[in-house]
Protein backbone atom coordinates (compact mmCIF):
# COMPACT_ATOMS: atom_id res chain seq x y z
CA UNK A 1 0.00 0.00 0.00
CA UNK A 2 1.23 3.50 -0.88
CA UNK A 3 0.28 6.65 1.01
CA UNK A 4 0.83 10.39 0.69
CA UNK A 5 -0.39 13.51 2.47
CA UNK A 6 -1.71 16.37 0.35
CA UNK A 7 -1.56 19.79 2.00
CA UNK A 8 -3.24 22.92 0.65
CA UNK A 9 -3.63 26.50 1.89
CA UNK A 10 -5.91 29.42 1.18
CA UNK A 11 -5.10 32.82 -0.26
CA UNK A 12 -1.66 34.39 0.00
CA UNK A 13 -2.00 38.05 -0.95
CA UNK A 14 0.06 40.77 0.69
CA UNK A 15 -1.18 44.27 1.33
CA UNK A 16 1.29 47.16 1.51
CA UNK A 17 0.84 47.28 5.28
CA UNK A 18 2.62 43.91 5.42
CA UNK A 19 5.40 44.31 2.88
CA UNK A 20 6.22 47.85 4.03
CA UNK A 21 7.25 46.46 7.44
CA UNK A 22 9.06 43.46 5.99
CA UNK A 23 12.05 45.15 4.37
CA UNK A 24 15.56 43.81 4.91
CA UNK A 25 18.75 45.83 5.39
CA UNK A 26 19.83 44.82 1.90
CA UNK A 27 16.75 46.42 0.35
CA UNK A 28 14.75 43.24 -0.23
CA UNK A 29 11.86 41.66 1.65
CA UNK A 30 11.54 38.69 3.98
CA UNK A 31 8.28 37.20 5.30
CA UNK A 32 9.65 34.01 6.86
CA UNK A 33 9.42 35.19 10.47
CA UNK A 34 5.93 36.65 10.07
CA UNK A 35 4.74 33.41 8.43
CA UNK A 36 6.68 31.17 10.83
CA UNK A 37 4.02 28.43 11.29
CA UNK A 38 3.81 27.97 7.51
CA UNK A 39 7.15 26.16 7.33
CA UNK A 40 6.03 23.29 9.55
CA UNK A 41 2.48 23.15 8.16
CA UNK A 42 3.53 23.05 4.51
CA UNK A 43 6.52 20.85 5.23
CA UNK A 44 4.21 18.20 6.70
CA UNK A 45 2.75 17.44 3.28
CA UNK A 46 4.26 15.11 0.71
CA UNK A 47 2.73 17.52 -1.81
CA UNK A 48 1.97 21.10 -0.76
CA UNK A 49 -0.14 23.56 -2.74
CA UNK A 50 -0.62 27.29 -2.08
CA UNK A 51 -3.16 29.63 -3.64
CA UNK A 52 -1.12 32.63 -4.78
CA UNK A 53 -3.70 35.35 -5.32
CA UNK A 54 -1.35 38.27 -5.93
CA UNK A 55 0.98 38.81 -8.84
CA UNK A 56 4.67 38.57 -7.96
CA UNK A 57 5.99 40.77 -10.75
CA UNK A 58 8.22 42.44 -8.14
CA UNK A 59 9.66 45.91 -7.70
CA UNK A 60 10.49 46.11 -11.41
CA UNK A 61 6.80 46.79 -12.12
CA UNK A 62 6.14 48.70 -8.92
CA UNK A 63 4.70 47.11 -5.79
CA UNK A 64 1.01 47.84 -5.29
CA UNK A 65 -1.81 46.91 -2.95
CA UNK A 66 -5.62 46.96 -3.07
CA UNK A 67 -7.36 47.04 -5.49
CA UNK A 68 -4.58 45.84 -7.83
CA UNK A 69 -1.91 43.67 -6.27
CA UNK A 70 1.73 43.23 -7.18
CA UNK A 71 3.81 41.62 -4.44
CA UNK A 72 7.58 41.28 -3.91
CA UNK A 73 9.38 38.41 -5.63
CA UNK A 74 10.67 37.29 -2.23
CA UNK A 75 7.18 36.04 -1.38
CA UNK A 76 7.46 33.07 -3.75
CA UNK A 77 11.04 32.47 -2.66
CA UNK A 78 9.79 32.22 0.92
CA UNK A 79 6.98 29.88 -0.13
CA UNK A 80 9.54 27.64 -1.83
CA UNK A 81 11.61 27.58 1.37
CA UNK A 82 8.49 26.41 3.23
CA UNK A 83 8.40 23.28 1.00
CA UNK A 84 5.63 24.48 -1.32
CA UNK A 85 5.53 22.43 -4.53
CA UNK A 86 2.91 24.21 -6.62
CA UNK A 87 0.98 27.48 -6.61
CA UNK A 88 -2.43 28.05 -8.19
CA UNK A 89 -2.47 31.43 -9.94
CA UNK A 90 -5.86 31.76 -11.66
CA UNK A 91 -7.96 34.39 -9.88
CA UNK A 92 -9.53 37.84 -10.15
CA UNK A 93 -6.11 39.52 -9.72
CA UNK A 94 -4.26 37.55 -12.40
CA UNK A 95 -4.84 40.29 -14.99
CA UNK A 96 -4.36 43.26 -12.63
CA UNK A 97 -1.42 44.43 -14.77
CA UNK A 98 -2.40 42.90 -18.06
CA UNK A 99 -0.34 40.49 -20.09
CA UNK A 100 2.97 41.99 -18.98
CA UNK A 101 2.18 41.54 -15.30
CA UNK A 102 0.89 38.00 -15.69
CA UNK A 103 3.96 36.89 -17.67
CA UNK A 104 6.43 38.57 -15.32
CA UNK A 105 4.75 36.92 -12.35
CA UNK A 106 5.03 33.49 -14.00
CA UNK A 107 8.70 34.17 -14.78
CA UNK A 108 9.39 34.90 -11.10
CA UNK A 109 7.43 31.85 -9.92
CA UNK A 110 9.57 29.69 -12.20
CA UNK A 111 12.78 31.34 -11.00
CA UNK A 112 11.79 30.47 -7.44
CA UNK A 113 11.58 26.82 -8.48
CA UNK A 114 7.82 26.44 -8.11
CA UNK A 115 5.29 24.77 -10.38
CA UNK A 116 2.18 26.78 -11.24
CA UNK A 117 -1.22 26.14 -12.75
CA UNK A 118 -4.11 28.36 -13.83
CA UNK A 119 -2.31 31.22 -15.56
CA UNK A 120 0.11 30.28 -18.32
CA UNK A 121 2.65 31.85 -20.63
CA UNK A 122 1.48 30.25 -23.87
CA UNK A 123 -1.11 27.91 -25.35
CA UNK A 124 1.47 25.13 -25.24
CA UNK A 125 2.17 25.81 -21.59
CA UNK A 126 -1.57 25.75 -20.83
CA UNK A 127 -1.98 22.40 -22.58
CA UNK A 128 0.81 20.81 -20.52
CA UNK A 129 -0.68 19.04 -17.51
CA UNK A 130 0.83 19.58 -14.07
CA UNK A 131 1.65 16.18 -12.57
CA UNK A 132 3.35 15.42 -9.26
CA UNK A 133 4.06 11.81 -8.36
CA UNK A 134 5.06 10.75 -4.86
CA UNK A 135 5.30 7.25 -3.40
CA UNK A 136 3.84 5.79 -6.57
CA UNK A 137 0.71 7.99 -6.42
CA UNK A 138 0.23 10.27 -9.42
CA UNK A 139 -1.59 13.55 -8.71
CA UNK A 140 -2.77 15.94 -11.42
CA UNK A 141 -3.63 19.59 -10.82
CA UNK A 142 -6.01 21.93 -12.65
CA UNK A 143 -7.04 25.46 -11.70
CA UNK A 144 -9.77 27.85 -12.89
CA UNK A 145 -11.32 31.17 -11.90
CA UNK A 146 -15.04 31.95 -11.99
CA UNK A 147 -14.40 35.62 -11.12
CA UNK A 148 -12.45 38.29 -13.01
CA UNK A 149 -13.76 41.70 -11.87
CA UNK A 150 -13.75 42.81 -15.50
CA UNK A 151 -10.07 42.21 -16.31
CA UNK A 152 -9.85 39.70 -19.16
CA UNK A 153 -6.93 38.30 -21.14
CA UNK A 154 -6.41 39.79 -24.62
CA UNK A 155 -8.25 38.03 -27.41
CA UNK A 156 -6.25 35.05 -28.58
CA UNK A 157 -4.31 34.89 -25.31
CA UNK A 158 -6.91 33.23 -23.12
CA UNK A 159 -4.15 30.96 -21.80
CA UNK A 160 -3.19 33.81 -19.46
CA UNK A 161 -6.19 32.96 -17.27
CA UNK A 162 -8.09 29.68 -17.06
CA UNK A 163 -11.73 30.70 -16.66
CA UNK A 164 -14.95 28.88 -15.87
CA UNK A 165 -17.68 30.91 -17.52
CA UNK A 166 -21.25 30.48 -16.32
CA UNK A 167 -23.12 28.21 -18.70
CA UNK A 168 -19.88 27.20 -20.44
CA UNK A 169 -18.47 24.65 -18.07
CA UNK A 170 -17.87 21.91 -20.63
CA UNK A 171 -14.31 23.18 -21.06
CA UNK A 172 -13.44 21.82 -17.60
CA UNK A 173 -15.00 18.45 -18.35
CA UNK A 174 -13.01 18.33 -21.60
CA UNK A 175 -9.78 19.13 -19.77
CA UNK A 176 -10.38 16.37 -17.22
CA UNK A 177 -11.25 13.85 -19.93
CA UNK A 178 -8.08 14.69 -21.89
CA UNK A 179 -6.03 14.60 -18.69
CA UNK A 180 -7.25 11.12 -17.83
CA UNK A 181 -6.70 9.85 -21.35
CA UNK A 182 -3.18 11.26 -21.72
CA UNK A 183 -1.80 10.97 -18.19
CA UNK A 184 -3.94 8.37 -16.37
CA UNK A 185 -3.50 10.05 -12.95
CA UNK A 186 -4.53 8.40 -9.72
CA UNK A 187 -6.02 11.61 -8.32
CA UNK A 188 -7.38 14.74 -10.04
CA UNK A 189 -7.28 17.91 -7.93
CA UNK A 190 -9.17 20.96 -9.20
CA UNK A 191 -8.76 24.41 -7.63
CA UNK A 192 -11.62 26.86 -8.14
CA UNK A 193 -11.64 30.59 -7.50
CA UNK A 194 -15.35 31.10 -6.93
CA UNK A 195 -18.10 32.17 -4.57
CA UNK A 196 -19.04 35.39 -2.75
CA UNK A 197 -16.43 37.31 -0.83
CA UNK A 198 -16.75 37.14 2.98
CA UNK A 199 -19.66 34.68 2.97
CA UNK A 200 -19.16 32.05 5.69
CA UNK A 201 -21.20 29.48 3.76
CA UNK A 202 -21.03 28.47 0.09
CA UNK A 203 -23.49 29.85 -2.43
CA UNK A 204 -25.82 27.70 -4.53
CA UNK A 205 -23.58 28.51 -7.47
CA UNK A 206 -20.52 27.10 -5.71
CA UNK A 207 -22.37 23.92 -4.82
CA UNK A 208 -23.71 23.49 -8.36
CA UNK A 209 -20.28 23.99 -9.94
CA UNK A 210 -18.61 21.63 -7.46
CA UNK A 211 -21.19 18.94 -8.28
CA UNK A 212 -20.59 19.43 -12.00
CA UNK A 213 -16.82 19.16 -11.64
CA UNK A 214 -17.17 16.13 -9.38
CA UNK A 215 -19.28 14.48 -12.06
CA UNK A 216 -16.67 15.44 -14.66
CA UNK A 217 -14.11 13.37 -12.78
CA UNK A 218 -12.45 15.51 -10.09
CA UNK A 219 -11.50 13.66 -6.91
CA UNK A 220 -10.63 16.72 -4.81
CA UNK A 221 -12.00 20.25 -5.26
CA UNK A 222 -10.32 23.13 -3.42
CA UNK A 223 -12.08 26.50 -3.28
CA UNK A 224 -10.75 30.04 -2.91
CA UNK A 225 -11.91 33.66 -3.20
CA UNK A 226 -14.32 34.29 -0.26
CA UNK A 227 -11.35 35.22 2.03
CA UNK A 228 -12.98 33.32 4.89
CA UNK A 229 -13.14 29.63 5.68
CA UNK A 230 -16.13 27.74 4.31
CA UNK A 231 -16.99 24.13 5.19
CA UNK A 232 -16.07 20.90 3.42
CA UNK A 233 -18.24 17.98 2.37
CA UNK A 234 -18.33 14.80 0.32
CA UNK A 235 -20.13 14.84 -3.02
CA UNK A 236 -21.49 11.61 -4.47
CA UNK A 237 -21.83 12.02 -8.22
CA UNK A 238 -23.81 10.23 -10.91
CA UNK A 239 -20.95 7.80 -11.47
CA UNK A 240 -21.25 6.64 -7.88
CA UNK A 241 -17.88 8.21 -7.00
CA UNK A 242 -17.24 10.45 -4.02
CA UNK A 243 -15.33 13.71 -4.31
CA UNK A 244 -13.97 15.80 -1.46
CA UNK A 245 -14.73 19.53 -1.68
CA UNK A 246 -13.79 22.39 0.58
CA UNK A 247 -15.59 25.49 -0.64
CA UNK A 248 -13.08 28.02 0.66
CA UNK A 249 -9.75 27.79 2.46
CA UNK A 250 -9.96 31.45 3.41
CA UNK A 251 -6.90 33.66 3.84
CA UNK A 252 -3.66 31.92 4.68
CA UNK A 253 -1.60 35.11 4.82
CA UNK A 254 -2.88 38.59 4.00
CA UNK A 255 -3.36 42.02 5.52
CA UNK A 256 -7.15 41.79 5.63
CA UNK A 257 -8.84 42.72 8.89
CA UNK A 258 -11.94 41.14 10.42
CA UNK A 259 -11.98 38.15 12.74
CA UNK A 260 -13.00 35.48 10.22
CA UNK A 261 -10.80 37.05 7.53
CA UNK A 262 -7.84 36.60 9.87
CA UNK A 263 -8.51 32.87 10.45
CA UNK A 264 -7.18 30.49 7.82
CA UNK A 265 -5.21 27.29 7.82
CA UNK A 266 -3.93 24.32 5.93
CA UNK A 267 -6.05 21.41 4.77
CA UNK A 268 -4.44 17.99 4.78
CA UNK A 269 -5.81 14.82 3.21
CA UNK A 270 -4.38 11.32 3.27
CA UNK A 271 -4.39 9.55 -0.10
CA UNK A 272 -3.77 5.81 -0.13
CA UNK A 273 -3.41 3.38 -3.00
CA UNK A 274 -3.88 -0.32 -2.43
CA UNK A 275 -2.87 -1.57 -5.87
CA UNK A 276 -1.88 -0.36 -9.30
CA UNK A 277 -5.50 0.35 -10.15
CA UNK A 278 -6.81 3.93 -9.90
CA UNK A 279 -10.07 2.51 -8.52
CA UNK A 280 -8.20 1.46 -5.38
CA UNK A 281 -7.47 5.06 -4.36
CA UNK A 282 -8.86 6.25 -1.03
CA UNK A 283 -9.05 9.88 0.14
CA UNK A 284 -9.52 10.16 3.89
CA UNK A 285 -8.54 11.74 7.22
CA UNK A 286 -9.40 15.40 6.45
CA UNK A 287 -7.67 17.77 8.88
CA UNK A 288 -7.69 21.56 9.15
CA UNK A 289 -4.72 23.08 10.98
CA UNK A 290 -6.10 26.51 11.79
CA UNK A 291 -4.02 29.67 11.67
CA UNK A 292 -4.59 33.25 12.77
CA UNK A 293 -2.94 36.47 11.56
CA UNK A 294 -2.66 39.17 14.21
CA UNK A 295 -3.61 41.93 11.78
CA UNK A 296 -2.06 44.90 13.53
CA UNK A 297 1.11 46.85 12.78
CA UNK A 298 2.20 46.65 16.41
CA UNK A 299 1.77 42.86 16.29
CA UNK A 300 3.68 42.79 12.97
CA UNK A 301 0.93 40.83 11.18
CA UNK A 302 2.29 37.70 12.78
CA UNK A 303 0.84 34.31 11.81
CA UNK A 304 -0.02 31.97 14.70
CA UNK A 305 -1.46 28.52 15.23
CA UNK A 306 -5.03 29.53 16.05
CA UNK A 307 -5.73 27.06 18.86
CA UNK A 308 -2.40 27.81 20.55
CA UNK A 309 -3.12 31.52 20.18
CA UNK A 310 -6.53 31.38 21.85
CA UNK A 311 -5.12 29.36 24.76
CA UNK A 312 -3.25 32.53 25.72
CA UNK A 313 -5.76 35.01 24.30
CA UNK A 314 -9.33 34.33 25.42
CA UNK A 315 -10.39 37.54 23.71
CA UNK A 316 -9.66 38.30 20.04
CA UNK A 317 -9.03 42.00 19.52
CA UNK A 318 -9.55 43.17 15.94
CA UNK A 319 -9.96 46.55 14.27
CA UNK A 320 -13.68 45.73 13.98
CA UNK A 321 -14.21 44.88 17.63
CA UNK A 322 -13.41 42.23 20.20
CA UNK A 323 -14.68 38.64 20.29
CA UNK A 324 -14.72 35.74 22.70
CA UNK A 325 -12.14 33.30 21.30
CA UNK A 326 -14.04 30.13 22.22
CA UNK A 327 -17.30 31.45 20.76
CA UNK A 328 -15.57 32.17 17.44
CA UNK A 329 -13.92 28.75 17.40
CA UNK A 330 -17.16 26.97 18.34
CA UNK A 331 -19.11 28.73 15.58
CA UNK A 332 -16.41 27.90 13.03
CA UNK A 333 -16.17 24.27 14.15
CA UNK A 334 -19.95 23.98 14.04
CA UNK A 335 -20.10 25.02 10.39
CA UNK A 336 -17.47 22.43 9.48
CA UNK A 337 -18.82 19.58 11.61
CA UNK A 338 -22.37 20.13 10.37
CA UNK A 339 -21.37 19.06 6.85
CA UNK A 340 -18.48 16.73 7.65
CA UNK A 341 -18.55 15.35 11.20
CA UNK A 342 -15.28 13.45 10.78
CA UNK A 343 -13.13 16.47 9.87
CA UNK A 344 -10.56 17.36 12.52
CA UNK A 345 -9.82 20.96 13.44
CA UNK A 346 -6.43 21.46 15.07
Amino acid sequence: MSKIKLTATGDVILHSRIYNISKTKSGGYDFTDKMAPAKKLLGAGDISVVNLEALVAGKEMGLTSFPRFNNPVELVENLKSFSTDLVTNSNNHTMDFGEEGALKSIENIEKAGLMYVGSHKSKEDQQKFRIIEKNGIKCAFLSYSRTTFGDFPPKGKEYLLNRVIAGKQKRVRGDIERLKKEQDPDVVIVSLHFGSEYSLVPTNGQEDLARYISDAGADIIIGHHPHVLQPAEWITNSRGKKSFVIYSLGNFYSGQKGVYRQIGGTLSLDITKNSRKTADIKIHNPVMDLTYVDADRKKKYQMHHFLKYIEKNPYLKTSHGGFDSLEIYSALAGRFKNRMPEIKLK
